[in-house]
């Protein structure tokens, strides 16, 4: 019996975490993860090629072919700027159109949904994903929740991560349709990018660049969940570039 839809909760919205706990929350997802790949879970990362080499990855799931809205929450305030989830959420619904998961009729723009979320809630009143998806008009929800987005791991070596989790939520049928293995808090996706050169690091406009690309690969991450995918190359996210 699939779960019923999530609800986000109405008590306040929690103040921004740290840098410290962001990175903390980073890392114990990374060595979550080992734990996982040893039990045979499946989480999506690029040790698949290592794993299972060249060749494709299929679909994890396959989205229903209706009205469908991406939203990205950040309870946490993981992101440094607000502007790196409309980047994450415009990713994923652009991968979706050009790999003809759904058509660009079907899907809501992501800055679209931000704004009318913004409109919606207060930081006493947090609205439910049901109602976003209601007044967005969709019939289906892809809910990405960030947990984590750091740029380094250990505060010294430039390593920029990201980790998120993801559900669908089929409003129609009011039930939560993905992850299908129950888990209430939904299939969790790490990305990473290339080690980056420290240099990117010594200026404020350099670091926004290293920060846009792990947004970007985030939402490509996250996107290809939804459809048959090439494999990464191997050493692709190796070495300093």
């Amino acid at each position: 019996m699939p779960d019923q839809i999530h609800r986000r909760s109405s008590e306040p919205i929690r103040r921004a975490a740290t840098r410290g706990g962001v990175v903390a929350r980073v890392a114990a997802a990374l060595a979550l993860l080992g734990g996982l790949l040893a039990a045979g879970c499946n989480v999506i990362v690029p040790v698949a090629y290592v794993i299972e080499g060249p060749g494709t990855i299929p679909a994890d799931f396959t989205l229903r072919d209706t009205s469908t809205a991406v939203f990205v929450d950040d309870r946490d305030s993981a992101f440094p700027r607000t502007s790196l989830r409309a980047m994450v959420g415009s990713e994923i619904t652009d991968r979706l159109i050009a790999n003809e998961v759904l058509q660009a009729r079907m899907l809501v723009d992501a800055r679209d949904v931000m704004a009318l979320v913004r409109g919606l809630e207060t930081s006493d009143n947090r609205v439910s994903i049901e109602r976003i998806g209601r007044e967005a008009g969709v019939e289906q929800v892809i809910y990405v929740e960030l947990k984590g987005f750091a740029l380094t791991l250990d505060g010294v070596t430039p390593r920029p991560t990201a980790v998120c989790n993801v559900k669908v939520l089929d409003l129609a049928a009011g039930v939560c349709v993905y992850p299908g293995d129950g888990s209430p808090t939904g299939r969790e996706v790490v990305a990473q990018t290339r080690e980056v050169d420290p240099a990117l690091f010594e200026s404020f406009a350099k670091r926004r660049v290293v920060e846009d690309d792990l947004a970007i690969e985030l939402g490509k991450t996250v996107a290809e969940l939804f459809y048959e995918h090439e494999r990464v190359e191997l050493g692709e996210n190796l070495g300093i570039r």
